[in-house]
């Protein structure tokens, strides 16, 4: 598993960068070796994910973000997904599942959350 770097993950608006800074280092701290490492990583990007995402919908409310539905829609999709593979996790193969979706999905979805989404609300608020 390749470790976030942090650089590529700035925008430049302190307030985002440091709840995404925060998701990194939950993110990067795992156990690589403890299968149960990245359930209880999960667990602990699960409720850091639903303050971070209250926040960010907290800004598109407040400015008025043209484009807030769908952003939240995505904050909810990827809640749904580690609910999901937490519970899921109880058995051997959900706990397989829940390590795939860790290492192959999770950084994938930030990576394009963060510049596609996250970058246009942080152009918005600087904007204003």
């Amino acid at each position: 598993m390749k470790p976030f770097e942090p650089s590529k993950h700035l925008l430049d608006y302190s307030e985002m960068d440091s709840t995404h800074q925060e998701f990194l280092d939950i993110y990067n701290s795992v156990d690589s070796s403890d299968a149960q490492s990245y359930r209880s990583k999960l667990m602990e990007l699960l409720e850091h994910s639903k303050h971070h995402f209250t926040f960010e919908e907290e800004l598109m409310d407040s400015s008025e973000y043209k484009r807030s539905r769908e952003h939240k829609d995505e904050h909810a999709k990827v809640l749904a997904e580690m609910e999901y593979f937490i519970k899921a996790s109880h058995s051997k193969m959900g706990l397989k599942m829940l390590q795939a979706y860790y290492k192959e999905k999770l950084p994938d979805w930030f990576d394009l959350h963060l510049i596609s989404m996250d970058s246009d609300l942080a152009h918005h608020l600087k904007s204003l």
